[in-house]
Parts: structure tokens; sequence; C-alpha cells
């Protein structure tokens, strides 16, 4: 195998395994390796030998029979990563409240992982009809304002490796999010209509610090109860909002 082959060879393996990690969540905290293999489609004797490293470095440990479950290191981890994002949230967490209590809905503050968009913080709507997804749950970058938001603030050469990545997309749909995203690198902010669920509508738009695009800061809520005018205020808010989080990362 050529050097360049092994060195792409080592990069999908090392994806593959942060794929692994991110199937865990407070839904599912521990899974079988067969369950796993489904689901990031692969075969099993893959599975076995990527769950082998993680259990030997101690990222993962055996729980019954063929169940794991991520181990105690990812509480330090958790830790470092409230450390190192504590000014961005700091500086996003007053923002977030006084978006929902200015326009009723659920305020998110989005970050890119890799190839995935995760919300790291959120303050509910105190209405009935909520978001679904929780904090810390990976999303794809191609659906939804705010992961849109973040596809535009990755490398041009980077975005279409994702976007070639996705086999459900067709070549017209890759085409027209191409053409969405070089219209938010421009204006900053961008709406979804039922994209990530059925008659949600959501708003985002970008937090920069230091003039590199961190995080998107996006309200999600149902169509029923946001009329046009409700909408446009919204995005206003969000904008505003982004925009105040930006020039408070940027003081300190």
């Amino acid at each position: 195998m050529s050097e360049p082959a092994r060195r792409r060879s080592g990069a999908e393996s090392a994806r593959k395994v942060l794929q692994l990690l991110l199937e865990f969540d407070e839904e599912r905290p521990t899974r079988g390796a067969a369950d796993l293999a489904g689901a990031l489609g692969m075969p099993a004797s893959s599975m076995y030998r990527y769950l082998s490293v993680l259990r030997e470095t101690g990222m993962i440990e055996e729980v019954g029979s063929g169940e794991y479950r991520l181990s105690w290191v990812f509480v330090r981890l958790a830790r470092a990563a409230r450390a190192g994002g504590r000014s961005l949230e700091e500086a996003a967490r007053p923002v977030l409240e006084s978006v929902v209590a200015e326009c009723g809905e659920t305020a998110l503050l989005i970050k890119r992982v890799g190839w995935s968009a995760v919300c790291v913080d959120r303050v509910d709507s105190p209405h009935a009809v909520r978001l679904q997804f929780s904090p810390g749950e990976p999303m794809s970058l191609h659906e939804g304002s705010a992961a849109r938001v973040l596809l535009a603030s990755m490398p041009l050469a980077e975005r279409r490796r994702y976007l070639a990545s996705v086999p459900e997309l067709t070549e017209p749909v890759r085409d027209q999010l191409q053409t969405d995203v070089e219209t938010i690198v421009r204006i900053g902010w961008t709406e979804s209509f039922g994209e990530v669920d059925d008659g949600i509508w959501g708003v985002s738009a970008a937090i920069r610090d230091q003039g590199r695009v961190v995080a998107a800061l996006g309200v999600a809520g149902p169509l029923y109860r946001l009329q046009q005018s409700d909408r446009a205020r919204t995005i206003q808010l969000v904008i505003s909002g982004a925009d105040e989080i930006t020039a408070a990362l940027d003081q300190g």
C-alpha cells in the first residue's frame, strides 16, 4: 500500500472509532457489538477489533455478556470539555435565556465536532411542545439551520468531502446545498422548515471568536405558533443574540 493510501486508511479507521464512541448516549448507555456494527454499517469482525482497542486504552468497558459502555475516563474528558468551552457557554447562556424570554421558543447553542453538529446548551420553551433531541446528541451537518451555518464555516474542500460522503444526497440536492451554504457564508444566518423534525421551523446565526465561526445560536419551534411576523422578529433576535455573544468573546 502506498503512503498516501495508508494515511487515508488510517484516517478512515480513526473516524470510525470516533463515530463508534458517538453512538453512546443517555438513552442508550450500553450497546452490543452487533448493534454497533449495524449502526455504523461495518462487519462484526471490524467492530470487535475497534472495541478491543478501546478496551485496551480504557475508554470503554464490558458490562454483562457482549454489552459495552463508556468508561469513567469520559467523566474527566467532560470536565475538560466544560473547562475549555466555559467562555463560550458562559457568554452564551444569558443570551439563550433572553432570547427564550423574548420569543417563547427553545434556544440552542450548537458547535461542530468533526463532521457532526452537537448541541452543547439549550434553554427550553415554556410551551408544552418542545424539541426532542438532547444536548450532546450528534446531528448531521446538512439538515437544520444550525447545522448548515456550521457547514458553511468549514473550508471549501472539507465541505465538499463531507457532502460527497453522504450517500443519500443526490447531485441536484448537493448542488443546492452548496448554493445555500455560499449564501450563509455571505450573510451569516439561515432558516429551515421541517428539516430535522416535521412541522418545526428553525433559524440560526453564526457566533464568531476573533473572526472564526465557533458555534451557532439557534431558535426552533412549531410552525403553527410562528406566523410570518413572529418568524421575522425571531430572526432578528437570533442575529442580534449571535452578535452579542461574538462581542463578549472578542472582549474576553
